[in-house]
């Protein structure tokens, strides 16, 4: 039995453009009896949501999606850690940013600090969808040590944030080049106990980032390939989205959705999910059976 799990970020975090897409991604999804995982800023930018993206939210439960969170306020791309690969590839200026404030980031990083932004998260959650959170994802995957400390002492037992491959994006990194099936290899394949017990459930790749829709032939077989080799690996399978990339190209978006529940569907056993529902049957805990590097700095 291999669950798969389409998850979409940033929701909250943009102007009316990036709710659209919400609304239209997750009607797509619902016309085909799919749910997804989407991970919204509870804070965006420190400020409250607007009334919008609320309705858009509590519209996208209320059709079976399921809601989750990401960082507290996304104001930049180191809040719960120091930048962290793909994000330094896709954005080479993220370090040397970072490595000018590092003085100033690095106080961020104590278990007290970030227990309270998730803590804050988890109010804004409860007061504006009626949800209780049990998977975080930070923002532009940068994390450290001691948020998994806090994650733990916040009642979060699981985070979704490590890319298995980044070869969904080449086209970005280099115009042109080959798009080949390209895994990294630096963490377990399938979900694994990390950091304060906390369950890591690492992301297999995304194939709708910005500038994808030229090349959708190459991005289905991509995904095509990706999906035969990680079910032979893990029960769990994490797909990411961007309410922004799938803006850029909607038909490619819509039609990644069609390949992919086409190709899971031939497979005997693969369902698709969400990971809210995997957290709260204890799917997520049962899969995390392999251990974490210790690979993080901070």
């Amino acid at each position: 039995m291999t669950a798969f799990v389409w998850t979409i970020e940033d929701a909250g975090w943009g102007d009316s453009v990036l709710v659209a897409s919400l609304k239209r991604t997750t009607a797509y999804f619902d016309a085909l009896g799919l749910f997804s995982t989407v991970y919204a800023v509870p804070k965006p930018w420190g400020e409250a949501m607007t009334a919008e993206w609320k309705e858009a939210l509590n519209a996208a439960k209320g059709t079976g999606h399921d809601l989750q969170m990401l960082g507290l306020t996304h104001s930049d791309c180191y809040e719960f850690g120091p930048p962290a690969w793909p994000a330094t590839a896709l954005l080479p200026t993220l370090q040397s940013e970072f490595d000018e404030r590092s003085e100033e980031l690095m106080q961020r990083y104590t278990v007290e600090k970030l227990r309270l932004r998730l803590e804050e998260g988890r109010e804004i959650f409860a007061q504006d969808y009626g949800v209780e959170p049990a998977v975080f994802r930070a923002p532009c995957g940068a994390i450290s040590k001691p948020m998994f400390g806090a994650m733990r002492e916040a009642g979060f037992g699981y985070h979704s944030g490590m890319f298995i491959s980044a070869s969904g994006y080449a086209h970005f990194l280099e115009d042109g080049a080959e798009i080949t099936q390209e895994w990294s290899g630096k963490i377990p394949c399938r979900p694994f106990r990390w950091y304060a017990d906390v369950v890591e459930v690492p992301i297999l790749n995304e194939y709708t980032w910005h500038g994808s829709g030229r090349r959708s032939d190459e991005f289905v077989e991509l995904a095509r390939l990706d999906l035969d080799r990680i079910s032979e690996e893990s029960p769990v399978v994490v797909l990411a989205m961007h309410t922004h990339g799938n803006a850029d190209d909607y038909e490619h978006t819509f039609r990644m959705i069609d390949a992919v529940a086409e190709h899971v569907g031939r497979r005997p056993g693969a369902f698709f999910a969400t990971l809210g529902e995997l957290a709260a049957s204890g799917a997520l805990a049962e899969a995390a059976t392999a251990e974490g590097p210790d690979v993080l700095a901070v």
